[in-house]
């Protein structure tokens, strides 16, 4: 019988590789074919290790350091799997619910572990000490790691959001005299000269309807309204959104939160970590539109979510980049108009402050400027509108709780349909029914930090990089502070606080620390001001028995293809 032998050299010479190696050595170094083949055959090679690094790399991770090697290994977790991790059971549930289902199984210490792509570890924690050490006393130890920043900057630009350190402070400090409580009752006023139009459109919708009712996208309705505010307020640009179906700006904006959901965050986030690829995509973003590949791409496939994003930020940036050149040329202050302090103000003062009084070019202006308009055009309507549109559903859902706080607004609408806002400030059950919402549906259900350096947190080593999830939406519903019923819609809960309720780190919705939301207070007046409209005028029921919005998360959580609600007059 004939016996065969393969030793590892004679499987590497009769592979393609063996043979370009051999036929680059016999015509290497005295011909260019030698040296072309050469080059082709150490780069082949190169690829070859690197994969076989990267691969040894994340099975190392995920097996022999994860289970016997990490200073980690002895706290609870979900078991990863080779190479992915945790991540597949993390995007594919909606809402952050990885880490609440972990929460409830691994979190009764207060600390638990998953497990990233590439097995990479990541700690969350729930109890204040821990949160507080993270988010207040040494915040810029643990900044946002480069596949959130990214994410973020992309969409909302790099400002606010994304800068850390002496930067962050210096950005800080000069923003905040917009969100200033005196400054936010000025501008107070605009909120209903911007959602009355919505109330009215409406009205027009529920009384041209077939029946009694309309079936209403309550999160697009929601959603242009507010963005009509925060250009108003911020930029003095009456977008006029509610008005026009057509509206470039509402439509970018939708089309981009249309890409919420696990599988398009893991495409997105995959090419904008590779090298270079958010300078890519921001370039790319830039220059063009992407209209006609997104036309002609295949329905929820990579290239469909790529065009979309792009076409969506490109319009986004276009509008934001004309808002900037009317401020710049007019040479105008918006707020003066309103007697309130615009954010388009503060931007253009800080700017020429910074050079010594004199204005930039056009061109450097926007290189710096650009981004504070993306984030705070953003971020200033979308997180407000999602806390809108998840109030509405969690009212319709719940018509006790809808009747009595109708009847608490009414009272008040029959004094006055424009009421101040220290007479919304006093109404209780609106205050409760909007903390409740914003527990258990927060608009951001998720944040995450990464350790810069080594350190000890509640006791507990932390290696260097490792990443710090914080679950907004589990530590709102940690059943330890809120009791067994802390997944329920009850704001009833807010007149009798549980002993264990922490004022900062029990409902961490809008974060805490150098790094809390700085538009909170406005966010608040935006959803009470909307809410008691909405409530005064119309009734809410879920427009089937059996519906059940999927809460969808890219940044923000939005339900899954819109808000479709029965709306009745009140």
């Amino acid at each position: 019988m004939m016996q065969y032998r393969l030793s590892s050299s004679s499987l590497f010479s009769e592979s393609l590789l063996g043979k370009l190696v051999s036929t680059a050595h016999r015509h290497a170094p005295t011909t260019v074919l030698g040296w072309i083949l050469f080059l082709i055959a150490s780069f082949i090679l190169l690829v070859f290790f690197l994969i076989s690094y990267v691969a040894l790399k994340m099975l190392y991770n995920t097996t022999l350091y994860h289970y016997y090697l990490s200073p980690l290994r002895h706290l609870p977790g979900p078991k990863p799997k080779l190479f992915i991790g945790n991540m597949d059971e993390f995007t594919q549930k909606p809402g952050a619910a990885a880490e609440l289902d972990w929460s409830r199984r691994y979190g009764q210490s207060g600390v638990f572990r998953s497990t990233f792509l590439f097995g990479r570890e990541a700690v969350h924690f729930m109890r204040p000490k821990a949160l507080r050490k993270i988010l207040v006393e040494d915040p810029y130890s643990y900044p946002k790691p480069p596949m959130a920043w990214k994410l973020l900057g992309l969409i909302a630009g790099y400002g606010l959001l994304t800068v850390e350190g002496e930067t962050h402070k210096k950005m800080r400090k000069t923003m905040n005299p917009a969100f200033s409580l005196t400054n936010l009752i000025e501008q107070f006023p605009v909120y209903y000269d911007k959602l009355y139009p919505l109330i009215e459109r409406m009205k027009t919708q529920v009384h041209q309807a077939s029946q009694d009712y309309a079936i209403i996208d309550c999160d697009a309705a929601v959603n242009k309204a507010l963005l009509d505010i925060i250009c108003l307020t911020a930029f003095g640009y009456d977008a006029n959104c509610v008005n026009d179906p057509d509206n470039e700006l509402a439509s970018a904006y939708h089309l981009v939160t249309s890409l919420q959901n696990g599988q398009n965050q893991a495409r997105i986030n995959m090419v904008l970590n590779l090298p270079l690829g958010d300078t890519v995509l921001d370039w790319a973003s830039d220059k063009f539109d992407f209209a006609g590949p997104l036309k002609r791409s295949k329905p929820g496939s990579v290239g469909e979510t790529f065009f979309a994003l792009l076409n969506g930020v490109h319009r986004i940036k276009k509008v934001s980049k004309q808002i900037l050149h009317k401020q710049l040329q007019s040479g105008e202050r918006t707020g003066k108009v309103g007697g309130f302090k615009a954010i388009i103000d503060i931007i253009e003062e800080s700017h020429l402050s910074e050079n010594d009084g004199r204005p930039k070019s056009l061109k450097q202006a926007e290189r710096d400027m650009i981004n504070q308009v993306l984030t705070f055009l953003g971020a200033g309507h979308e997180t407000t509108a999602s806390g809108v549109s998840w109030t509405l559903w969690n009212l319709a859902s719940h018509p006790q709780v809808q009747d009595k706080l109708r009847k608490e607004c009414t009272e008040l609408m029959d004094q006055d349909e424009r009421p101040p806002y220290s007479a919304l400030k006093a109404l209780a059950y609106l205050d409760a029914v909007i903390n409740e919402s914003m527990r258990i549906t927060p608009p951001v259900p998720r944040t995450v930090r990464i350790a810069s350096k080594a350190s000890t947190i509640d006791g507990l080593y932390i290696p260097k990089g490792t990443l710090l999830p914080i679950s907004n939406r589990s530590i709102n519903m940690d059943t330890q502070v809120w009791g067994p019923d802390a997944d329920e819609f009850k704001p009833e809960r807010w007149f009798n606080l549980p002993d264990k309720y922490d004022r900062t780190f029990s409902m961490i919705t809008f974060i805490a620390g150098a790094h809390a939301c700085i538009g909170r207070t406005m966010s608040y007046l935006e959803m009470k001001a909307a809410i008691f409209l909405l409530v005064s005028n119309f009734r809410f029921e879920p427009a089937s028995k059996d519906q059940e919005p999927i809460m969808d998360t890219l940044i923000t959580m939005k339900p899954q293809g819109g808000l479709k609600l029965k709306v009745y007059r009140a």
